[in-house]
């Protein structure tokens, strides 16, 4: 039982460490790093190009549907986003 916990357990940081590596470097990395990929693959936001304005009504939606973005880190999110990820 402890073995299979931590297997889980080891899946799960290696999910979420490929994750993170996805992503560029920059302001905001981190919390997209951490509270995107619980509910997305990360491709699915590295294919993503989108205006500021599309990222944050992205955001404020995937806010409204439950992501733990706090609210004073909302705009740095947005920011990383646009700035990493802009229209193609």
């Amino acid at each position: 039982m402890r073995l299979a916990l931590a297997s889980t357990i080891a899946v799960c940081a290696s999910t979420a460490a490929l994750a993170q590596d996805a992503f560029p470097p920059g302001d905001g990395h981190d919390l997209v790093a951490q509270n995107c990929v619980q509910c997305h693959a990360a491709d699915v936001i590295t294919n993503s190009g989108k205006s500021r304005e599309d990222w944050a009504a992205t955001v404020s939606t995937m806010v409204s549907n439950g992501a733990a973005i706090p609210g004073p880190e909302i705009g740095k999110v947005v920011d990383y986003l646009a700035k990493s990820f802009p229209p193609k």
